[in-house]
Formats: structure tokens, sequence, C-alpha cells
């Protein structure tokens, strides 16, 4: 999200009426982005076994000062419409996928849960960022390490899917002193954000094999019809057995 600033002498009806419409329409077209290892799942069973370890979601409430307040319901609530429409979508990609209960993990697969996220971000600043990490350059060559190939026995699965997802929602007190900045001094000021990113690993060597990213406007995860159009996008492009990546 960019921030400017006007001319303060420029009248500021146009100002307030463009900050309006960017609040209404926060949320629009999605825009991913992914990057693939593989072309097509493979296993040496009948067909590719997947495993959708808990997702790593969160929602948070701006307040007005911009600090983001977690918000347990809202993330209860995205949680639950995130489990429901991956397991609708787990049909169309040609494998056999099995959700895991977070409550069922092991201290270590916990804590592979957390280095994914961490792996995550550093890849969203390393490889799609400004920065690049010494001896990467542009190849995309990252992994989660072998120890991660113990989730695969345990579960007898050929990949680990992993995803991360924030969202930040205005409050209104952050809303209003939006609109006031923007008639006081012509600054933007950001009313919510949200982004994510998802990882397929392979459990043989830990290597993230693809990983898509998702900027803004993926969808709204509170509602069933909103999660299930923000599993499409997170997961747009992910191979499946056939070889063709999925699209919509």
């Amino acid at each position: 999200m960019s921030f400017h600033k006007q001319d303060a002498q420029q009248p500021v009806r146009p100002l307030f009426f463009a900050l309006l419409v960017s609040i209404l329409l926060l949320g629009g077209c999605a825009t991913t982005t992914n990057v693939h290892q593989i072309d097509r799942l493979e296993s040496v069973g009948e067909n590719p076994r997947i495993i959708l370890m808990p997702p790593d979601i969160r929602y948070y409430l701006l307040t007005t000062g911009g600090v983001p307040e977690p918000n347990a319901e809202w993330t209860d609530a995205a949680q639950k419409n995130f489990d429901v429409a991956v397991r609708n979508f787990a049909d169309q990609i040609g494998s056999d996928l099995t959700v895991v209960d977070k409550a069922d993990l092991s201290r270590d697969e916990v804590r592979y849960e957390a280095l994914h996220s961490a792996v995550g971000i550093t890849l969203l600043e390393n490889y799609f960022g400004m920065a690049t990490l010494p001896g990467k350059g542009e190849r995309f060559d990252w992994s989660l390490g072998p120890g991660v190939s113990s989730i695969g026995a345990t579960y007898d699965a050929d990949y680990a899917l992993f995803a991360y997802y924030r969202d930040y929602q205005a409050s209104g007190g952050r809303i209003a002193f939006a609109v006031l900045a923007a008639a006081a001094v012509g600054a933007a000021v950001p009313t919510g954000a949200e982004f994510g990113f998802a990882s397929l690993v392979d459990l043989k060597t830990g290597d993230i094999v693809w990983f898509n990213k998702v900027d803004v406007g993926a969808g709204e995860l509170r509602n069933p019809g909103g999660a299930a159009k923000v599993v499409d996008t997170l997961f747009k492009g992910i191979p499946t057995r056939a070889g063709a990546g999925i699209t919509q």
C-alpha cells in the first residue's frame, strides 16, 4: 500500500470522496504470484497424498491510532470457514488431502508450523521484495529442512500444504481519522490490509516446491462464501496429479 500527500491548497472535496471510494473498494481483485519447482504431483501410491497443516490465520482490528489488536472472535470464525472451504476444494486437485487438527500435532510438528511462517515471511522479503539474501540471487531455493520428512512418515503423506493469512480491519475511529487526515492535509492513511501465502512442501526433502502469495482482495474469511474465494485464490496454480495447476 502506497502513501502520498497532495498539495494542501487543493480542494478537499474531491480528495474526501476519493478516500471514501478507496475505502469502499477495499478488497477488490486479488493479486497473486506463484512460483513452482514441479509441474505435477507425484507419489509411489495410486494418488498423491497431501496433508494440510493447521493454517496460520489471524484477524486484527486497527485502532484509531493504527495499532493492530488481535480479534479472537473473527480469527475463530475465519479458521472454521477456511477449514470447510479447503475440504470442498480438495476434490479439485486430484489427490487425497487430509486436514490435520492442531490438537493432534506433536511438539515438533507445531515447530514446523512456526518455521514455515518464518520462512514464508523471509521469502516474501528476499525473493519477491527488494532485499536479496547472499547466495540466493534469483534462484527459488527454499526449504524447511530434511527433518520435515518425519511428518510424511507419521501421516503417510507425500506433501504438506501450509497456509498463512493476515487481515487487518479498520475500526470506525480509524476510518474517521483517515477521512479527517485527508480533508485536513491531503494525507492517505491506511485503513486496512490483507495478505497471505501458501506453500507446498515435498515431505521427502523438505523443499518448498510451490509457493503462492496473495497481496490484497482475496476475500472475506469471516463468511463461508468469502472463505471459498480465499481458498481458490490462495491455492491458485497449485500442481495437480494431472499436471495442470488449478487456475480459477
